[in-house]
């Protein structure tokens, strides 16, 4: 029997990124008892005895000789570059479809490890890990947005995925402070306190995307110039990058009237200061247990519950 802390352990659930990986022990009521991190992410392992041998030493403190719990995982271990490629779920998919179209890969523990796909829409777009993270959020309908490298935009009917967009917003963010002559001038992190520099932002953005390539070159001439300090253009920067978000994202949303935020928390006051400059509302989610809540009811098939 798996148990943790005297506790039988009703399902063992992985959080399997590029770059880390968190693991959870669910109780029969699907209450987290205990959670353990690595940073032994699908990206940097390579080969069946790695990703293997990261399994078992994230859940060996959690069994004995035998695991009897089942395993399910989601995130970019289901991706070509992960242990096993986990195909996408078209468009639509609930936690059911999800469930049906798991990929059980062996493991040396002698539980299979069931696979979560992600979803592609025909635009194409996809997602890996953002699933989960959906169906365990608690919204059956709306809007949802889930910032980050690639920030996602969702619509939610009846808790199915039925539509979806990413924008490069986080790796444009990365690349521009660190791989550009713009980014170059800014040593100072943006300021949510420096309310004029990220409407400023916010304003380059709305004025329409056609000029961006215009618009990062006089930010970096603003600070050459001595127009604008250093520190005021980092915020004119984020302001501008998600002014171009929202402005894309509520064209193909038009009807938006409100969104619920999945985001750490340093991302959601400029989430939400974003959203009052668009006139819509911005609800921020526990977003430390989509992913956990997620899940646990896709793996209800494989653990008997309904």
């Amino acid at each position: 029997m798996t148990t943790v802390n005297g506790i039988d352990v009703a399902l063992i659930g992985l959080d399997w990124g590029s770059t880390n990986l968190r693991a959870y022990a669910f109780d029969s009521a699907g209450k987290v008892v205990e959670s353990r991190t690595s940073q032994a992410g699908a990206l940097t392992l390579s080969g069946d005895d790695a990703f293997d041998s990261a399994l078992r030493n994230i859940v060996a403190p959690w069994v004995s000789a035998a695991i009897t719990a089942p395993l399910i995982a989601c995130g970019m271990v289901g991706s070509k570059s992960g242990w096993r490629e986990a195909v996408y779920c078209a468009a639509g998919a609930d936690a059911g479809a999800l469930a049906r179209h798991t990929l059980r890969v062996e493991t040396s523990l002698g539980v299979p490890l069931a696979i979560i796909p992600g979803i592609r829409s025909d635009e194409p777009d996809v997602m890996r890990g953002e699933e989960t993270q959906l169906v365990g959020c608690g919204i059956d309908q709306g809007v949802v947005v889930l910032p980050g490298t690639h920030s996602k935009w969702v619509e939610l009917r009846a808790g199915a995925v039925a539509s979806f967009a990413t924008f490069m917003t986080g790796e444009m963010n990365a690349l521009i402070r660190s791989h550009c002559s713009v980014g170059a001038l800014l040593r100072t992190p943006p300021d949510p306190l420096h309310v004029s520099a990220f409407d400023l932002g916010v304003n380059y953005a709305r004025a329409g995307a056609a000029s961006w390539l215009h618009d990062l070159f006089v930010l970096r001439a603003a600070v050459v110039t001595g127009q604008k300090s250093e520190a005021e253009v980092s915020t004119v920067l984020t302001g501008w990058l998600l002014g171009c978000e929202f402005a894309a994202a509520l064209a193909m949303y038009p009807d938006t009237q409100k969104i619920a935020l999945i985001a750490s928390p340093n991302l959601v006051p400029w989430y939400q200061m974003a959203a009052s400059r668009f006139g819509i509302e911005c609800d921020a989610l526990e977003a430390s247990s989509a992913t956990p809540n997620g899940l646990w009811k896709i793996a209800q098939p494989l653990i008997g519950c309904k």
